[in-house]
C-alpha cells in the first residue's frame, strides 16, 4: 500500500500496518515540517537493523498530524532509505498538532532492559560486555563509541558466540574478589583472551582476582599493584586504558616475560593480545 490516506473530520485517530518503501519513506519525509534534529547515529543504528532484517514490529508508529505533517518517525524513514529496504511499520493518522510535544518523553529502553526483561543473569554487565566485545569486532578497540550496537545486534552476537555468557561469569567472579577493574573490561577480556587459548583465560583471570601463587616480578602482580594505585589516587582510568593494561599483562604471561611495572598512556596505541 503506497497511500497515506488522513482523516478529514474526525477526531479519532487511524492505524494501519503499511510495508514503507523507501520511495514512500522519501514521499511523506517531504511532509517533515516541524520536528527535532535529524541524528544520524540513530538513523544509522535502525538501517543496520533493518538492513540485517533484525528490525522487529513493535508497536512504535509513524505519526502524522490531521494536516498531513509528519509529527514522528522522521529517524525510521531516513533508515528506511539508507538500508534500501521495504519495512512494515505502523502508522498513525489524524493526530492533534500539538500531540508532537508528548512523543518520546519516555526514557529508551537499553539493551539491558531488553535482557533483563529476558531474565538473563547479571543483564547489565552482560550488555556492557556484549557492547564492547561488538566495537572490538568493528575496530574500535579504543572504545570511542563511533558506532554502539543496537539492542538486536547485542543479541544477534550473542546467539552467534554464547560462550559469552562465561565471560559475564569470570566478570562477575573476579570482580567479587578484586574490584579495581571494570566488570565490562574484564569480560570483554576474557573473551577475546579465549580465542587464543581458553584454558590460561581462565587460569588468568582466577589468578588476577585473587593474586596466589605468583613470584616477585610476575606480571599479574604488576597489574594488580597498577590498578590499585591508580584507585588509591583516584585516578580516572578509561575503558582501554584497563584493557590495555590486561593485554600488556597477558602478553607478557604469555611469554614468560617478567614485569615490574604496567605503563600505558591514555593516548598510547592499543596492544594486541598474542
Amino acid at each position: 500500500m503506497t497511500k497515506l490516506s488522513v482523516p478529514a473530520s474526525t477526531d479519532v485517530p487511524q492505524v494501519e500496518i503499511m510495508a514503507v518503501t523507501p520511495e514512500l519513506a522519501a514521499k511523506w519525509l517531504k511532509q517533515n515540517t516541524h520536528n527535532r534534529n535529524l541524528r544520524k547515529r540513530a538513523i544509522s543504528d535502525y538501517a543496520r537493523d533493518m538492513a540485517a532484517g533484525q528490525w522487529r514490529l513493535n508497536g512504535e508508529a509513524i505519526k502524522f498530524a490531521t494536516d498531513g505533517t509528519l509529527l514522528d518517525g522522521q529517524h525510521r524513514l531516513h533508515a528506511v532509505i539508507e538500508a534500501d529496504v521495504a519495512i512494515p511499520l505502523m502508522v498513525v493518522t489524524g493526530l492533534a498538532g500539538e500531540t508532537q510535544e508528548t512523543m518520546d518523553a519516555g526514557r529508551k529502553r537499553s539493551a539491558a532492559d531488553a535482557f533483563s526483561l529476558r531474565g538473563e543473569a547479571h543483564a547489565t554487565v552482560l550488555a556492557s560486555i556484549l557492547k564492547r566485545i561488538w566495537m572490538w569486532n568493528q575496530g574500535d578497540v579504543k572504545f570511542r563509541n563511533n558506532y554502539i550496537p543496537t539492542t538486536a545486534e547485542c543479541a544477534a552476537l550473542l546467539k552467534e558466540r554464547p560462550e559469552i555468557y562465561r565471560s559475564v561469569e569470570i566478570a562477575v567472579r573476579t570482580h567479587q574478589a578484586f574490584r579495581y577493574l571494570p566488570q565490562s573490561i574484564v569480560g570483554t577480556a576474557h573473551h577475546i583472551f579465549s580465542r587464543i587459548d581458553v584454558d590460561a583465560a581462565v587460569w588468568f583471570f582466577v589468578r588476577v582476582g585473587d593474586g596466589a601463587e605468583l613470584s616477585s616480578g610476575h606480571p599479574i602482580l604488576a597489574l594488580r599493584n597498577r590498578v590499585m594505585t591508580d584507585r588509591a589516587e583516584s585516578r580516572k582510568v578509561p575503558d582501554h586504558q584497563s584493557m590495555a593494561y590486561l593485554i600488556r599483562t597477558w602478553n607478557a604471561v604469555r611469554s614468560d616475560r617478567p614485569l615490574s611495572r604496567i605503563q600505558q598512556p591514555a593516548d598510547a596505541p592499543m596492544p594486541m593480545p598474542k
